[in-house]
């Protein structure tokens, strides 16, 4: 049996592996992924929306009074800063680092800072090899080229799959180039044009003196005027040719699967298909179960673990007030269960964010 086919095969899949493994996984970073509309969305998407909801301390799935560090990490961003910060290296290289910069009497963390991943080394130089997203912070690790203590260093760990950057390489290194070809259409709208000279040759100075005089006119009017004696030739394709648009939507889809995010919120669209919510909160609800939830959980849990939190405590985001209906559906639920004593005055007016004062009352009959 002749083996020459299997043996193309394999190679051409070697080819393709090298290819998709190395050289996109190298090109694609931070500075890159961020010039892509569809990749900001879906970066957005998580961490603006995430970094909206409370932290809730818990004790033995009790709540109770919240540390001040858990609602001001850090005494030079705000919350939702730290938590749109921490997110977005998560989520991006499947690690993220706070140092921890004051603690208190008892050695919890009372202040941090957050450091960006390409700020930090966090590889000990004696393994090679080693995988920064599956190990404790190195020892000695440094930030911003200094030492700090690794005791200082919380390391929040991702899903061990390696973060989009390194997941979503082709899929990005595809969004960057239809971004590069988009700026290349919009500053030249039409096909490339070669200018045929018919007949004697031209010096170079004369050539380039009617490039210039060409390329001039064209940016001032569409119509342009030729001699018996040079002929415009059209190369390449214009963006509707190539079907620019619609070869950007696909991408932006694929950052779409990447992200797990359903395509509506990266503003793109898929053919053939609609998916519809009955309301607002079913639309939320899809999007938190689906794709916000595991990255909160990660985070939670790095939080609530012992040389964070004391034992026994464990720490939630709320998300109570993103799954909240509108206000005409929560006053008709009120005035269904109220009568009913499924739910108390204080409980209902707290749905409705009305001011516990306990002077009035929502009864009927009651004084």
């Amino acid at each position: 049996m002749d083996a020459s086919p299997a043996g193309t095969h394999v190679r051409e899949s070697a080819g393709l592996y090298a290819l998709l493994t190395n050289q996109l996984a190298v090109r694609t970073n931070r500075t890159t992924a961020m010039q892509i509309p569809a990749f900001v969305d879906a970066l957005k998407t998580y961490t603006h929306t995430i970094s909206a909801f409370a932290l809730r301390e818990y004790r033995y799935d009790e709540p109770v009074v919240i540390r001040p560090f858990l609602q001001m990490p850090s005494k030079i961003y705000p919350y939702a800063s730290v938590i749109t910060r921490t997110l977005s290296d998560l989520l991006m290289y499947d690690r993220a680092y706070w140092l921890v910069t004051e603690r208190t009497f008892d050695g919890f963390p009372s202040s941090i800072e957050v450091m960006r991943v390409e700020d930090v080394i966090d590889t000990p130089p004696v393994y090679v090899g080693i995988q920064e997203n599956y190990q404790p912070p190195a020892d000695p690790f440094y930030y911003l080229a200094r030492q700090v203590p690794t005791r200082d260093v919380i390391k929040f760990y991702g899903s061990g799959e390696g973060g989009w950057l390194a997941n979503g390489a082709t899929a990005i290194s595809t969004a960057a180039a239809l971004e590069a070809a988009t700026l290349m259409y919009s500053s030249t709208p039409i096909p490339t044009v070669a200018l045929k000279n018919s007949g004697p040759d031209l010096p170079a100075a004369q050539v380039e003196a009617l490039l210039a005089a060409w390329e001039e006119a064209r940016e001032n009017r569409g119509t342009a005027y030729l001699n018996n004696t040079i002929d415009a030739q059209v190369m390449g394709f214009s963006a509707r040719d190539v079907q620019l648009v619609e070869a950007k939507n696909l991408a932006a889809i694929g950052i779409a699967r990447l992200a797990n995010l359903d395509p509506v919120w990266v503003g793109a669209g898929v053919p053939g298909t609609s998916l519809v919510y009955s309301n607002r909160v079913d639309l939320y609800r899809n999007l938190l179960d689906i794709s916000l939830r595991p990255i909160m959980h990660l985070f939670e849990q790095r939080l609530s673990m012992p040389d964070v939190t004391p034992r026994g405590r464990t720490i939630k985001f709320d998300t109570t007030a993103f799954l909240r209906a509108n206000p005409t559906e929560t006053a008709d639920l009120i005035t269904k269960l109220l009568p009913l004593g499924v739910l108390t005055e204080d409980e209902a007016k707290m749905l409705l964010d009305l001011p516990t004062l306990g002077v009035f009352s929502m009864t009927p009959g009651a004084i």
